[in-house]
């Protein structure tokens, strides 16, 4: 199927196109796809043309990619799961939580007395409070 005039094609999922009225459409049946009212706009359920199935937000047409941003950073010594950014951000990027589905995700940082610490968890399972000052220093030394 042609998308109609009106209708607006979704970056990424080539199959589908949003009506004037407000639905995705499957472009191969012509049917609309159900969509949602969550966090102040419309989602709908795609198909994208990398066969994996992506929830599209209707005002922006495309699906957001959730991966490290990009800029430098160094693995995390002793955290092979972690990776640090010069401005001292710390990201889990391998074996996340299933509530992340398997996307990297930025670390929360804690206060504990005068020093800022990261949660994280060594290879074999345990888990530490690490000190920003020490990620730094091992990982950017000379900065």
């Amino acid at each position: 199927m042609k998308i109609p005039k009106g209708w607006k094609q979704i970056e990424g999922a080539s199959n589908y196109a949003l009506s004037p009225e407000g639905h995705i459409h499957s472009l191969k049946s012509g049917k609309p796809m159900s969509r949602r009212w969550r966090g102040l706009r419309f989602w709908s359920s795609v198909t994208c043309d990398d066969g994996k199935y992506r929830q599209i937000a209707h005002d922006e047409l495309r699906y957001q990619s959730h991966g490290l941003p990009d800029e430098e950073m160094k693995i995390v010594k002793g955290y092979p799961d972690y990776k640090v950014t010069p401005y001292g951000a710390v990201w889990k990027y391998r074996k996340t939580p299933r509530k992340y589905r398997n996307n990297p995700f930025l670390v929360e940082t804690k206060d504990i007395g005068n020093k800022e610490y990261v949660r994280m968890v060594t290879e074999d399972g345990r888990r530490h409070w690490v000190r920003m000052e020490k990620i730094m220093e091992e990982a950017y030394p000379n900065d």
